[in-house]
């Protein structure tokens, strides 16, 4: 995955019983974003992993995780 590059939008919203996919259609990768690890206490560090800016066909640039991206072929 690189700055350029056309991508399938499907987020994941929720946890649980709650947890749903929202498909948010196709966009064009803008920026990538390298994040640190959060400490949650007794948890310790959690990685969400490099944060993904899309520039949306609605014309909004929104950011997701890169599990809510693929590179479309």
């Amino acid at each position: 995955m690189k700055v350029g590059d056309l991508v399938d939008i499907n987020q994941t919203r929720g946890a649980g019983s709650y947890k749903h996919n929202l498909p948010r259609g196709l966009g064009v990768i803008v920026r990538i974003e390298e994040t640190e690890p959060m400490m949650y206490g007794a948890v310790g560090p959690i990685d969400f992993g490099p944060m993904i800016y899309v520039l949306l066909t609605t014309g909004q640039t929104e950011r997701f995780v890169a599990q809510s991206v693929s590179v479309v072929a």
